[in-house]
């Protein structure tokens, strides 16, 4: 009988703590949920003024299914429409995400209006292994015009290609999306 007394209050001990985290989680995500939300709109609207060398831009938000990409597409999340504050429209930036066995990156790729070529990166998430490295050797340099997209070979090899995957089908999207 003492056995069956000790199960049952390990269970309801177990099953108590259980419960109270479940409830911490929830109302931490509640708190949180909206702060998270409004910190990554602050950084895409950054990094479309960055890219597109704007102090103020304004930008449409679509999915790739609303804006209507014939291709198939892996790395494609969402397509921004940028527009200056004269509503002239500069281009389009694109959000990709893609990882690899060394993390998650997602960031907002460039795209002039005229010829759809690439403009600049900005990243939202960096997940990679070798993060600093990425950035130092190959998404600076790329943003400055001192590398080539091609030229992978930085440190973080596997992260910049990955990176120029995510550019490179950007730019057959950003073609997509314009004819």
């Amino acid at each position: 009988m003492s056995d069956k007394k000790h199960y049952i209050m390990t269970s309801i001990v177990l099953g108590s703590i259980a419960a109270v985290s479940g409830v911490l989680i929830g109302v931490t995500n509640m708190i949180t949920r909206d702060r998270i939300a409004e910190n990554e709109k602050n950084k895409i609207n950054d990094g479309l003024k960055v890219i597109f060398k704007q102090n103020s831009v304004k930008y449409q938000e679509y999915s790739k299914e609303e804006a209507k990409l014939d291709g198939e597409y892996k790395y494609v999340e969402t397509i921004y429409v940028v527009s200056d504050e004269n509503d002239n429209e500069l281009g389009c930036a694109l959000r990709l995400t893609g990882s690899n066995n060394y993390g998650k990156v997602s960031l907002i790729a460039g795209y002039t209006k005229v010829d759809q070529s690439f403009i600049s990166l900005s990243l939202i998430v960096n997940e990679q292994t070798y993060a600093t490295t990425l950035v130092d050797n190959y998404i600076n340099p790329l943003n400055e015009g001192t590398r080539q997209l091609e030229d992978v070979t930085c440190g973080a090899t596997f992260g910049a290609k990955l990176v120029r995957d995510m550019i490179i089908e950007g730019t057959d999207a950003a073609v997509d999306y314009y004819n």
